[in-house]
């Protein structure tokens, strides 16, 4: 049986005013039309729901048991469209996004806090990847949205630029330059450095590499390590020094002490990342966001990784290599 939801509002009206005149002028329509509207519903249901008389109207048994029902049914259906609405501007739903980990550093903890006190209905789930397994990923769907370093990766990836900053150096605060407000990285020459493999492909390593080289050196590696969290605490163990985006140095790490680069330094960009011709409205909602607060360059307290909610999926979960 298909019921008319017209006439089930009609009904719970009289039912509630318990007068045909009354429920007219709330439903701001004819007398007539509402009469006739419940006695259709009456003949579909095959009982009636009121009784009527010149003084009174009032709920037939069968009518008083059918009176919540159709309540339920009328608020469901409100509940279920106003979901379905919110769902195709983004205001509900889900957003998976991936991220390698030097954004942890001071950017995405208050990108996600915006974004969960504007959007409290989107789930998101958070995916620690490196550059490959984003791209990856947005091709086949598993993420929405990605934030990864330049360049733009093309073949129905769209991107837009998010942050750019110059890389700073980090070194041991016992160091004797520590504190030093800015050096040239020729001061630097006879230092070890903590630095990520070669073989991870990191966008950091090469603009270092070419820095080096422009400075008139080749670094003295002492140590590698795949995460930015343990390369700064190589640093701060005494091992050497290194370079991270200008970001990471407004979220104080123990031992570490940051000088600004006198050499000039090809900026590290960041990209927001997304398949082209996207089906899923919140991420329109979080490029806005993201692009809004990593333009303000809030400074976080924070420690990175308190707001992540580490996600599962089918595909490999890195958070190495491409920073």
């Amino acid at each position: 049986m298909i019921v008319d939801l017209r006439r089930l509002r009609y009904f719970t009206a009289v039912a509630e005013e318990l007068h045909f005149g009354r429920a007219a002028e709330r439903m701001h329509v004819v007398q007539s039309a509402v009469s006739q509207q419940v006695k259709l519903l009456e003949e579909e249901l095959g009982f009636p729901l009121l009784e009527r008389s010149r003084q009174k109207v009032r709920l037939t048994l069968p009518g008083e048991v059918f009176l919540p029902e159709a309540r339920d049914i009328l608020r469901r259906i409100e509940e279920a469209t106003h979901r379905a609405r919110a769902s195709a501007d983004g205001s509900i739903g889900r957003l998976a996004i991936g991220f390698v980990d030097n954004v942890l550093w001071s950017l995405l903890p208050p990108m996600l806090q915006v974004f969960r006190a504007r959007w409290p209905e989107v789930e998101l789930t958070l995916y620690p990847l490196d550059r490959t397994a984003q791209i990856e990923g947005l091709r086949g769907s598993v993420i929405d949205i990605g934030i990864i370093p330049s360049p733009p990766p093309g073949h129905g990836i769209e991107t837009a630029l998010l942050v750019e900053a110059p890389l700073v150096i980090a070194l041991p605060d016992g160091h004797r330059l520590a504190g030093t407000p800015s050096l040239a990285l020729a001061a630097l020459a006879d230092e070890p450095f903590v630095l990520f493999p070669r073989k991870m492909g990191s966008r950091i390593l090469d603009i270092m590499v070419a820095a080096f080289a422009t400075a008139g050196f080749a670094p003295k590696v002492a140590q590698e390590a795949e995460q930015l969290h343990t390369l700064l605490a190589l640093v701060s163990a005494g091992l050497g020094a290194t370079l991270v985006p200008e970001w990471v140095a407004r979220t104080q790490h123990p031992g570490v002490a940051y000088s600004r680069v006198e050499d000039h330094l090809t900026p590290y960009e960041l990209l927001t990342a997304w398949k082209a011709a996207p089906d899923n409205p919140a991420i329109a909602a979080f490029r806005e966001i993201a692009t809004t607060v990593a333009g303000k360059k809030i400074p976080q307290s924070i420690q990175p990784g308190a707001l992540v909610k580490i996600g599962d999926s089918n595909l490999e979960t890195r958070s190495r290599g491409h920073y």
